[in-house]
Order: C-alpha cells, then sequence, then structure tokens
C-alpha cells in the first residue's frame, strides 16, 4: 500500500511539475534558511557550554558608581582573588585569576606580537575545561614558566616539529616552556587566547598586588550547595574591610557581584571588558525570522495545493467511486507533501553545506556545519515530517472532502471558507515580508545615521598604533620625529586611549566641593587636541612650552563643566585633582569640546584630560589624501629600524566600526532574509493568482466577449491581491512600530521612527504583489473567450 502511494505521488508530482517545482523551491529557501539561523543560534548560545563547572563558576564584577549612576565593571585586582578565598573557605571551592594581553613573542630567528597571550593562575584548567591534545591539564600550568599553546600557534612556531618542552621568549625579558597543546575546542568561549601561561614571573606587576590596580579576570567556583545570595550579602563587609578608609577619602564607594559563567557571552553592559560578546537580542530576532520563513513556505503550499484543487476534484471523484475512503485519500495527499518536504530537506542541507563558506564570508560569520550524524539524521527527519504535515494537512482535509457525486458533475468543487483563508494567509505571508522590509529599512538607517554622525572629533585617516613594547619606548622620540617629518603625516600624539576606546574612571577632589564626583579620564600629550580635531571651547591646550603643565594642569570636557555647574568661562582656573593619584591641587586650563569618547549608545560622560608622556598608544593623523599604502609602508619601514617585528596598527574608523559590529552583521543578515521572505511570498500569491485566474475564467472570457480590454481585465484580477497588500501593511506596521522601538532603546542617539518608513515598506510590497500576479492576469485576459466558453 505504501508503494502505491509513493507511485502515485511521484507521478502527480511529475504531471504538475511547474506547481511541484515552485513548492520546492519555496520550501528549500524556506527550510535553508531555518538551517542557517539554527547553526547561528547554536554557535551562539553554546558559549561556555563545555566547562564542566558551569553552573558554579562566576566571574566577580565590580560595581562602580558614576554620579549616582550604578555601572558593572570587569576587570579587578590581584589581591581579591586570595581575599575571597580566605575569607569564605565555606563557600569558595577555589579562584583563578586571568588576563589576555598583547606581547612579543620569540622562538629562533622567528618574532610575532601575539595579540591573544593570556596569563592566568596555575589551576586555571581545574577551573575551565579546555581540553588538550598534548600535556596533562592537572600539571600544565604548575610550572611558574610553564605555557600552553593552541595548535595553530604551535604551527607558526614549531611547524611540524613537537612544541613541547621547547622554550620560548616573551617581551624579550621571560623565557617560558611550552608544557600542552590546546585540542579543539567543543564550543566557543568568551575568552579568546592563543596561549596561556603561568601568572607567577608578572608576580612583582602592580595589579598582582594593589587592590587599586585593576587589570584581570576573577572567577570564583563555588561548593556544591552554596548559596550565592548569601554570599553576596556579605559582599559590602568584605569590600569595607580592605577599602574602608578609601571610601572615605574618596566619599564614594565601590561593591562587587558575581556573574554566572553561562552570562558572560550575553551581557555586554559591562564596562572594561575585553572579552568575546553576543547579543542575546539577534538570537531572539533571527529565531523568530526563522519561524516567519519557516511558516511563509509552508503557506506557500497550502496555497498552491488548494490552487490546484479543481483539476484533482476528478481524480478524487473517481477513487472515491472505486472505494478509497477519506483516510486513505488524506493518506495519499500527506504522501505527496511529505515527498515535497523530503525533496526540500534534501536539497536544504546540500544548499547549506554548499553555501556555507560563502555565506561566512559575506556576513562575518563562523558557522561550522553539524557533523553527528545521527543529530542531523534526526534533524532531517523531524523538519520532513513537520514540514510534510504543516504544509499538507490543510490541502488533505480539503481534498480529501469532495463528494463524488458533485464533483464527477461538475459541481462542489469550490471549498467553503477557502477563499478567505486564502487570502488570510496571503495577509499572514505579505505582513511578514512587510515587517522584514521596514525593520530593514530601520536597522541600515539607524547604521547610516551613526556613520554619518558628527562624533564631536576627526575620525579619518588616524592610525592607532600600540606602543606596549619596551624596545620602542627607548627610541620613542626618534621614532616620532621620522614620522612627523614625512609630508604624508599630519599631526602625532601619544596617550592612554582613543575615542571609542578605552578611558578610565577616577574620583575627583574640587576645591570648594565636599563631595567626590567620578570622572572618566585620559592621560594625552599636547597634541592629542589637534591630532583629533578638537575644539577648545574655552582656555587653551597644553603646551609643551610649559613644564608645569605636566603636574599642574587639567582640561575638562563640556560635560564636566556642567556637571560641576560651571559655565565654560568660570571653569578655567578651578582647582582640581585627581584623588587617587594625585595630591596636589591642579589647575584647569581649558575646556574642550563634547565628542563621543564611548560608544556612541551611550551618552557623553565626563571626561577629564591630564598631560602626560607615557608612551602607551600613538595616534598619528595622516594628511588629507594620503595613500594608505604608502603610510603604512612609513610605518612599517621606520618601526622596522628599532623593532624586529611587525607593528601593531589599524585605523580608527576601523576601530570604531567593529563598535557596531553586531549591528552591522543584523543589517546584512535582514537585508538577506527579506530578500528570501519576499520571495518566497511573491510564490505564495502567485499560486493564489493562479487559483483565482482559474476560478475566474468564465467570467474573464464573458467580460472579453463584452468589449473588457486585456489591461482593464488584468486590473480587475490584480485588484483583489492589492487589497490583501494593504490590509497585511496595516497589521505589519503596529508590530514594526513596537519592534523597531524595541531595537533602537539600545542607542541613546537614534534616528526617529518617521511614516516614510511605512510607506516605502507599503510601496515595496505593492510593486511586489503586482509584478507576483501581473503573468497570471495577463495570462488569464489574453486567453481567448472562444476556448473556454464552448466547454459550456
Amino acid at each position: 500500500m505504501l508503494k502505491n502511494y509513493i507511485k502515485i505521488a511521484i507521478r502527480n508530482l511529475w504531471r504538475n511539475r511547474v506547481f511541484s517545482a515552485i513548492n520546492i523551491v519555496g520550501l528549500t529557501l524556506g527550510i535553508s534558511v531555518c538551517l542557517v539561523i539554527y547553526l547561528y543560534v547554536k554557535t551562539e548560545t553554546s558559549y561556555d557550554s563545555f566547562h564542566e563547572n558551569l553552573e558554579n563558576t562566576y566571574r566577580l564584577l565590580r560595581i562602580g558608581d558614576l554620579n549616582g549612576e550604578k555601572y558593572l565593571i570587569g576587570v579587578t585586582s590581584g589581591p581579591f582573588a586570595h581575599a575571597l578565598a580566605n575569607d569564605f573557605s565555606q563557600d569558595i571551592k577555589q579562584t583563578t585569576r586571568a588576563f589576555v594581553a598583547s606581547s612579543v613573542i620569540s622562538f629562533g630567528e622567528k618574532t610575532l606580537i601575539e595579540d591573544k597571550l593570556a596569563f592566568a593562575d596555575s589551576n586555571f584548567l581545574q577551573t575551565f575545561s579546555y581540553p588538550l591534545k598534548s600535556g596533562d591539564p592537572k600539571t600544565a600550568l604548575s610550572m611558574p614558566n610553564s605555557i600552553i599553546l593552541t595548535q595553530e600557534t604551535a604551527k607558526r612556531y614549531f611547524g611540524d616539529e613537537d612544541p613541547i618542552n621547547k622554550v620560548i621568549r616573551v617581551d624579550d625579558k621571560l623565557d617560558y616552556v611550552v608544557t600542552g597543546i590546546f585540542d579543539e575546542l567543543p564550543s566557543k568561549s568568551h575568552l579568546d587566547f592563543n596561549l596561556v601561561g603561568n601568572f607567577t614571573p608578572l608576580r612583582d606587576l602592580g595589579f598582582m598586588s594593589d587592590w587599586w590596580s585593576n587589570g584581570l579576570y576573577t572567577y570564583v567556583v563555588l561548593e556544591e550547595g552554596s548559596d550565592r545570595a548569601n554570599l553576596e550579602s556579605q559582599f559590602p563587609a568584605f569590600m569595607d574591610k580592605y577599602f574602608g578608609d578609601d571610601f572615605t577619602r574618596m566619599q564614594n564607594r565601590t561593591d562587587i557581584t558575581l556573574q554566572p559563567l553561562e552570562d558572560i557571552y550575553f551581557q555586554q553592559e559591562v564596562r572594561y571588558d575585553n572579552v568575546q560578546h553576543g547579543d542575546i537580542q539577534v538570537v531572539y530576532i533571527f529565531s523568530a525570522i526563522g519561524i516567519f520563513i519557516f511558516i511563509i513556505a509552508c503557506v506557500n503550499f497550502m496555497n498552491l495545493a488548494t490552487a490546484k484543487s479543481m483539476q484533482r476534484a476528478k481524480e478524487v471523484g473517481v477513487r472515491k467511486t472505486l472505494g478509497s475512503s477519506k483516510t486513505q485519500l488524506s493518506i495519499q495527499f500527506f504522501t505527496e507533501s511529505i515527498s515535497i518536504a523530503l525533496i526540500s530537506v534534501v536539497l536544504a542541507f546540500t544548499i547549506t553545506e554548499i553555501t556555507l563558506p560563502t555565506l561566512n564570508s559575506v556576513f562575518s560569520l563562523e558557522l561550522e556545519p553539524d557533523r553527528n550524524m545521527l543529530h542531523v539524521i534526526s534533524i532531517a527527519v523531524a523538519l520532513t515530517l513537520v514540514t510534510g504535515i504543516v504544509s499538507g494537512i490543510y490541502p488533505a482535509m480539503v481534498l480529501s472532502g469532495f463528494k463524488p457525486v458533485e464533483v464527477l458533475k461538475g459541481k462542489g468543487t469550490s471549498i467553503k471558507g477557502g477563499l478567505n483563508i486564502r487570502k488570510a494567509l496571503v495577509i499572514l505571508q505579505f505582513g511578514i515580508s512587510i515587517f522584514l522590509i521596514i525593520f530593514t529599512l530601520v536597522v541600515n538607517k539607524q547604521l547610516q545615521f551613526i556613520t554619518n554622525a558628527n562624533l564631536g572629533f576627526d575620525k579619518d585617516e588616524v592610525v592607532l598604533l600600540e606602543l606596549n613594547y619596551n624596545t620602542i619606548n627607548k627610541h620613542i622620540d626618534s621614532f616620532k620625529e621620522a614620522l612627523i617629518s614625512n609630508a604624508i603625516v599630519k599631526d602625532i600624539s601619544i596617550s592612554s586611549g582613543y575615542p571609542g576606546g578605552y578611558h578610565d574612571t577616577y574620583a575627583v577632589k574640587v576645591e570648594g566641593l565636599e563631595d567626590q564626583p567620578r570622572f572618566r579620564t585620559l592621560f594625552a600629550d599636547e597634541n592629542f587636541i589637534t591630532t583629533y580635531g578638537l575644539n577648545i571651547v574655552a582656555g587653551r591646550n597644553f603646551s609643551k612650552d610649559r613644564p608645569s603643565d605636566f603636574t599642574d594642569a587639567v582640561i575638562l570636557n563640556e560635560r564636566a563643566v556642567n556637571e560641576l555647574g560651571w559655565t565654560k568661562e568660570e571653569a578655567i582656573n578651578k582647582r582640581m585633582y585627581l584623588s587617587f593619584s594625585d595630591s596636589t591641587y591642579r589647575n584647569v586650563v581649558g575646556v574642550v569640546n563634547d565628542y563621543y569618547f564611548g560608544s556612541f549608545k551611550t551618552e557623553i560622560e565626563p571626561l577629564v584630560i591630564q598631560m602626560s608622556d607615557t608612551p602607551s598608544l600613538m595616534s598619528i593623523k595622516l594628511a588629507s589624501g594620503s595613500n594608505i599604502r604608502e603610510a603604512n609602508n612609513l610605518i612599517e619601514a621606520e618601526w622596522g629600524k628599532y623593532v624586529p617585528f611587525e607593528p601593531n596598527y589599524n585605523y580608527l574608523d576601523d576601530t570604531l566600526d567593529q563598535l557596531y559590529e553586531n549591528e552591522q552583521l543584523q543589517s546584512r543578515l535582514f537585508n538577506f532574509f527579506a530578500i528570501i521572505s519576499i520571495f518566497i511570498a511573491s510564490l505564495g500569491i502567485f499560486g493564489l493568482a493562479s487559483y483565482s485566474a482559474t476560478k475566474r475564467r468564465k467570467e474573464v472570457a464573458v467580460r472579453k466577449v463584452m468589449g473588457a480590454t486585456v489591461f482593464g481585465i488584468s486590473g480587475l484580477l490584480a485588484k483583489e491581491y492589492l487589497k490583501l497588500v494593504i490590509i497585511a501593511n496595516l497589521i505589519a506596521w503596529p508590530v514594526s512600530y513596537t519592534l523597531s522601538n524595541w531595537w533602537l532603546a539600545d542607542f541613546v542617539n537614534r534616528i526617529d521612527l518617521g511614516i516614510g518608513f511605512f510607506i516605502v515598506g507599503m510601496i515595496l510590497a505593492l510593486f511586489i504583489a503586482l509584478m507576483s500576479v501581473f503573468f497570471q492576469s495577463y495570462t488569464a485576459a489574453k486567453t481567448n473567450p472562444a476556448s473556454i466558453l464552448k466547454e459550456e
């Protein structure tokens, strides 16, 4: 019996191969998109999931206070780990510290900059379950100078040689012995590293012993059954114990809290947090889009199947007359829908496998196909059954319900309420498509707004060059002079940060003010203002001709002046100092315009700038219209005179773009998904147009006999579909407005949701719908009326 069902299904699919092809194309595209979204969601939600101690592992966060606004801080100092383990030994099983830095690694004749060198405590592999290909996890980091490499890193330095027990040199002063090689990770990790070395050689650095020198991550593993809430309730007393005097002196306190390891990847609002992050909002949106596109694809099958119902009505009547039951007919139609689903699933898996590398490249993704065959087969079977049943249930129930006597008389082929159902399905399809169109327009417009916004500084043609290497710092003046003497370089500044980069926060003691507000800080030389095209709106800039500026001067931004209740002019010669690092007052010598030194998503915060010539970061402003290749060659050539490895530099505009990497990814994917959904929806409305044209062919013939024109009849047939699209717009608009506002809520600076987005969405949808139905309407209107009317 099953063999017979399958044979008949194949015959019907071949007989109606055009409609079958349209069905298969729609379902294949829909399922392919669902598979890609599944891989994306699976990748995003699997971060850190492989750690055995996941449920009991937390990261220690500090809770800062910026003038009444609480915020989370990702970095802590070295002493926290031991103090927590000692003071809460009943609750805390172990603590581990780690941080990732940029260092120079040498082996033999090979010297490279490694941006992802992590240093950690010896129990790092007892806290985290990073698998080793070579070495023992229990002892691999036990030696003070032990280091573990990833396989790719080992290949770079050692080629095909066994790296175990080889010695590499770090920053030309520390020798480390390779004691292990990492295996491939089972999933992604918030910590992104290529090497992990033991902390011990760094024990004399400030952040290892100074409570206020925060620069590393502290992880806490709780004992089984420990109450996190109870432990956190004791943290204020812990902080008072170690920071009480400092809190009193600064008139401000910092507290701590525990962040579950599984929450780190999606919790983006933590400051000073240089770990990998994702956007849970995007995961939710794309999951919904996957479901929507799957629904659109299934709806197509229903519309196209019922559009062909009239041609199969007599088949149903004959088979019922010959004894087929409604159940048998339903099974037959389900067999056909499942057959189409099976073909579509196989094609979708194949297409996804083939196109995944291209998708990864175009959309900057790192998706990998699922290699677990049992898992793949399970997904394929589930998709086939769900798609086949969901897509075929309505046509199967309708077609199997035709009455044989009426059908064989040429009656009873209309479906009660069927037209309304099909119209509702088309409204659903286009409603989803219109939402995607509008949402895509909003995302693109917001990103365009960010790109073209006045950030308050000049971001173009600025090169950021790291100076965290002793060798170059010894020759910094000569290096700087060689660059500035070239006509391609307009200005150079040395600072602790750059717009969009790191800015610390300090309490500020203001003369005559009892409270100590907290300001963001920047340490820079006298060229920072001119290099970034900032404007001094009151007072003056720092000057190298005034040596006292290094110890006696500060510059505030306009927001800081407003926070202190001054005018720009009143601020000049006011006295203040950073309560943590200074002991004598400095004079406010200038006020700089407000500029976005953080993300465009946040408001501009109060900023204090102090002079410093300590090398950390060099900003090189190129002359307008400079040749990028020439500039790169200049930097690398002058750098190479002092350092035997390539410099680590990038361009500011590229760095700023990375702040909105998630939004840019969303924009590209929304464009892609919107096009796919519109195409599939167009197939759906094509099916309904085909059905309607077939149903009304006699009406069309009579109208043509009465003198109606081809274009007049085409317009008549197309009009009802345009009504459906308008209704779909009315439904999609409030949903689009609500969800667009939800997405824009992350931006302090955002576009207005004007009516233009919705009008453009409606026009596009109407145009697409019109194009989809025109062919069927025009074909029906061109048919010779005599060939139709003679059937009566």
